[in-house]
């Protein structure tokens, strides 16, 4: 699963979306927070913007750790807002590991999920659970292994410097059959999934989001081809002038979404800002683009709000319950 780690949430969640692609439901453009622009459309959202120099991306390395990069990020992002601090390293290995060993989905569920893959919500139940490690207690390792391979720690030493961090919704496609009901917001493709995403950020919330892949007649998916690689940009089949694009996949990846820049090159009135995990190498040239839209920083990206609207199969919003330092 070469740079992704994630997979559709349930069986039918891709039916659901290629049965709303063919309906005559038509969303409306998003509501904006308090404007600057005569417009009235919705004014821009960078919560990175405060700390991205302390925060550069971090790279997976070819592993399919995505939905731990994702979720941490949300993480560190919401935490050094709240306490006006420099961005935490928090440890993507400790999660993946919870994740993968501790919270493994019931056989039914897991069943169409590739060796390896996890989804959001395995995520929350590791972080409430289980809680965050600081890195230096668990380092990432480029290559697959579990956090105690050679580490002195154990896996209880770890869990006892956990802080646990309570989540603030989730949402998906489907009826997972692990999460009690009352904590799952369903999704609806094609239905007011942006909105929701926006309104998380209009609160100062970071997202992690997870999306399928489109795959490119050169075999390629939408993610690598060489113009997002080089813009950061990320289409979906509905955005317009978007490479020819088959799918979706039952295979996606998970971004954390930082920001919302208004653009009329969206019908729904602009492009979602997200923070990659594929280091500097992603969005080389973002940077160099001004004018033209771009997120502006090497290691971000954008994606259109008709791309999540109608693609977003699962969200999380982790909202840690205790925001001081961590132990």
């Amino acid at each position: 699963m070469s740079m992704f780690g994630t997979n559709t949430p349930s069986p039918d969640a891709l039916d659901a979306i290629r049965d709303a692609r063919n309906s005559d439901y038509v969303a409306e453009p998003l509501d904006g927070v308090q404007s600057r622009h005569r417009s009235g459309g919705p004014a821009p959202i960078r919560l990175d913007a405060s700390v991205s120099p302390q925060w550069p991306p971090r790279d997976q390395f070819g592993r399919g750790t995505c939905v731990a990069f994702a979720t941490l990020a949300a993480v560190e992002l919401h935490r050094a807002l709240h306490d006006d601090m420099p961005p935490e390293r928090l440890s993507e290995q400790f999660l993946h590991d919870r994740m993968t060993t501790a919270h493994m989905l019931p056989e039914a569920e897991s069943a169409h999920l590739p060796q390896g893959g996890v989804l959001l919500r395995q995520a929350l139940r590791a972080l409430e659970e289980d809680g965050v490690v600081r890195s230096e207690l668990a380092p990432y390792r480029p290559v697959t292994a579990t956090v105690n391979g050679s580490d002195d720690r154990t896996t209880s030493e770890l869990l006892a410097a956990g802080t646990r961090i309570e989540c603030r919704a989730y949402g998906t496609i489907g009826n997972p059959e692990s999460l009690d009901p009352a904590r799952i917001d369903r999704i609806q493709p094609g239905q007011m999934t942006a909105q929701i995403v926006l309104d998380f950020l209009k609160l100062g919330l970071p997202v992690a989001i997870g999306v399928p892949l489109f795959q490119h007649p050169s075999g390629h998916s939408n993610w690598i081809l060489p113009s997002a690689l080089h813009s950061g940009i990320v289409h979906c089949p509905d955005d317009a002038h978007a490479p020819p694009l088959g799918g979706p996949r039952a295979d996606g990846h998970v971004v954390c979404i930082t920001g919302f820049v208004p653009a009329p090159s969206d019908p729904l009135g602009g492009w979602f800002v997200f923070r990659n995990s594929w280091g500097l190498d992603f969005a080389s040239h973002s940077a160099t683009a001004a004018p033209r839209l771009s997120a502006g920083l090497r290691g971000f990206g954008l994606i259109s709000g008709t791309h999540v609207n109608n693609y977003c199969w699962e969200y999380l919003v982790p909202v840690p319950e205790n925001t001081g330092p961590l132990a």
